[in-house]
Formats: structure tokens, sequence, C-alpha cells
């Protein structure tokens, strides 16, 4: 029997690709980050590769709210909730995460990826759709999104899901946005950044982004999901951090990253909110999120509101590591807990990472399709669940690879290129 063509194709490529060792290993382990791992072989690592970065997760009462809502309910709805799966408990954390983020309304929705294909095919489709589906007015334009080429991968995936035209901007060059608005003044128009972009660190320019928006008639929508729970004098994120709390009309947050759990969130206006619920396939055609995630996100949300001190270590450790690497000649883009090492070539990283998995530490290689094959990098993240100690022997172990291996890192080269 013939091999069909797609398989061919597929299997020739892989064929090629493990040839060369550019598959990247998902390696097994068996326990979360405490930030300690026990890996499949028995070994115990420091892992610096977790975007839990305030380890809420771990806490008792995270686990009990988590435990107590898996009796009630189960594991799962089974159901989108638009056909039974709307629990109180969903529509109390979006109650609390709106208040949180202070926004007027919010959205929940299974994973983090899914809010941004929830919020930018939604937001650019919804018009169309009541049109076609309802006999509402026409919508005025065909709508464009336009967004920061180092946008996460799920960004693009909405703006491909849906009938807008899309256009790129450079990264973080606001003039450049400023230009490309300039053509489509007039059109329905969905600018998207992210708040912390999440395989450099760098911050999005927010304040010049609100005022060229402003000037133009865009609306603004910032996913700041490696800002909640980080920035701001609060910790609700960048919009706070730069001073702009009620000025980004439309933000994304996740519930995997400082909240330790999993699900995303939208957060507008109630009325731009309801629209998604009603048109967005990211979130009427999948399950809701399980029962146990929303109570451990309501928990964790309660304790990052009442118990400052976790952000604090958090950014202790930040400034300890970052500190160090200076110190090394190493200057990561960024000031958060986010910190790239470039290394130019997938084999570098990838060589890198096994390096430091031998001497005890867990750093992730970020290869392809994360990131272009030139800037490829050890992405490491720090949380507040690591101690002087750690972050003092992981700092050790890159100056002891660095010296051995010098070749392996292109420290001088540019950072940009994220694909995700």
């Amino acid at each position: 029997m013939n091999t069909p063509t797609l398989f061919s194709d597929l299997h020739a490529a892989h064929d090629w690709l493990a040839g060369r060792g550019l598959l990247p290993p998902e390696r097994r382990s068996e326990t979360l980050p405490t930030p300690h791992v026990r890996l499949h072989d028995g070994s115990t690592v420091v892992s610096f590769c977790s975007n839990n970065y305030l380890g809420l997760n771990h806490r008792p009462e995270v686990k009990a709210a988590a435990s107590q809502a898996l009796r009630e309910h189960t594991h799962a709805t089974s159901e989108s909730r638009r056909l039974g799966g709307n629990l109180g408990l969903l529509e109390q954390l979006e109650d609390e995460l709106a208040e949180f983020k202070k926004q007027p309304s919010a959205l929940i929705t299974a994973t983090g990826l899914l809010a941004n294909i929830a919020a930018v095919h939604g937001i650019l489709d919804a018009s169309e759709l009541a049109h076609r589906w309802y006999g509402s007015p026409s919508p005025n334009s065909r709508p464009v999104v336009i967004y920061d080429e180092l946008c996460h991968r799920s960004i693009q995936m909405g703006a491909r899901e849906s009938s807008g035209e899309r256009v790129r901007f450079r990264h973080n060059d606001a003039e450049h946005l400023a230009d490309i608005l300039a053509v489509y003044r007039g059109r329905a128009i969905l600018v998207v950044t992210e708040g912390v972009f999440s395989m450099d660190g760098d911050l999005a320019d927010l304040p010049r982004l609100v005022e060229i928006c402003d000037a133009h008639g865009a609306v603004l929508m910032v996913d700041d999901a490696h800002g909640t729970g980080v920035y701001g004098a609060d910790g609700s994120g960048t919009a706070d951090h730069f001073g702009l709390t009620g000025r980004i009309p439309l933000q994304v947050a996740t519930l995997s990253k400082a909240f330790g759990g999993m699900g995303g969130a939208v957060l507008g206006d109630e009325r731009t909110i309801a629209m998604l619920r009603t048109f967005s396939s990211g979130y009427r055609f999948t399950s809701s999120l399980p029962a146990e995630q929303a109570a451990a996100t309501i928990a964790a949300l309660r304790i990052l509101r009442s118990e400052p001190g976790v952000r604090e270590t958090l950014w202790a450790n930040v400034r300890r590591l970052r500190t160090g690497l200076a110190r090394m000649g190493i200057h990561p883009p960024g000031d958060g807990p986010i910190v790239p090492l470039h290394m130019g070539t997938p084999h570098a990283a990838a060589k890198f990472e096994e390096l430091m998995l031998d001497k005890g530490y867990w750093c992730v290689a970020v290869t392809p399709p994360a990131v272009s094959p030139e800037t490829c990098r050890i992405r490491l993240t720090v949380s507040a669940m690591h101690n002087s100690e750690q972050i003092d022997g992981l700092l050790e172990r890159i100056n002891e690879v660095t010296s051995q291996v010098p070749a392996l890192m292109g420290l001088a080269s540019s950072y940009a290129g994220s694909a995700t």
C-alpha cells in the first residue's frame, strides 16, 4: 500500500529534523516545581522554567478550595457554559477578576490561549455575525487587526480565524503603528500588544500606544498574561504599572501564570463581553473551566490581594538574579521574572539546557516555532518559591557552563525575533 502524500511529507520532515537533533525533548517530571522537580529518571533538579511566579498553587488554602469544589462538582462540567456548564463559581471568579483588574466585566475561558482567540476573533466578527443571523445594523467597514509582530501565537490564531484584515507592526515600534493607523483611518481597528512579552520579558510602551490609539480612534487590547499578578502597585498588571487604569479598554489575563492554575479571561465593557459570550467560538463551543480550577483561582486571587509580601519576595529574587547576571556581563532585556539568555542557534540552546541539567538546574531551551532560529535562547523564569541559595547556585552554574563553552552564548546579538 502506498503511503499517502500527506504522511510522506510529514514523516520526511520528521526524519530530517530528528536526524539533525532538532526535535526538542519533552522531559518527563514526576512532580511540579516547588521549585525542586523530581525527573522520571529519579534525579532531582531545581527548576527555573515555571511561569508559576508566586507559587500560589502550593498554598494549603488553594488546595483546600480545589478539593472542596471537586467533591461538590466533580472534575469537569462536560458542557459549554451555554449548554449547562455555567456554574456559579465561574461567575464569582469573573466578578472578582473584573474588580481586581479594574475592568467593568470579565469572561472566563478554559485556557489562556482560548481567551486570546475568543477576544480577537469575537471582537472582530461579532457585529457581522449579529447582522448576518439576526438582522442587526450592518457594520460600517471590514475590521482591521494590527498587532505587534512578537505577539503570542494565540493572538495570531484569533486574527486568522476572523474575517478582519491583518497587519503587523514592528516590535514595540509605536511610530510604525502610527504610520499604519494613518493608512486605515476611518476603519474599525483593533490594536493588540502584550503587556509583558512572553519570550523576551520586555514591556510594551503602553503610554505611547494608548496615546496613538486614542488619536486614531483605534481600540487597544493588551494581553497581560505575564503582567497580571506581577506588575503594578497591587499586582493588577501593566495598566496599573504605567498609571493607565481605565485607559485600556480590553485586556486578556491568564489564570495559569501568577495564579498558578489554568484558564484565561477577557476583560472589558459589559456590552463587549456580552457579545463575546454570544458570538465567540473560543468561548461558546468548548467546555467551561472545571469547578476546582475556578475555586482554586478565587483562593489564589484573594491571597495575592491580601499578602503583598508574596510579590515582594518575587521581585527581590528577580533583582538578585539580574544583578548576578549583570556582574557576568549578561544584560537580558526587560526588568521582570522572564530572563532570556540568547544562544543564537537551536543546537547551542539545546546544549546549554543539557549542560545545566547535568549540573542540577533545569533551564529550558526555546527554539522554533516559538522563536526564529537565529534568536534561540534559554528562557529563565524566577519565582517567589526560589531562595537565595538556589539563585546563587544557578548563577554559578551559568558561569561554569559559559566558561567551558563560551561560544554557546551570542549575547551581543539582537533579541528580536520571537515568533509566538
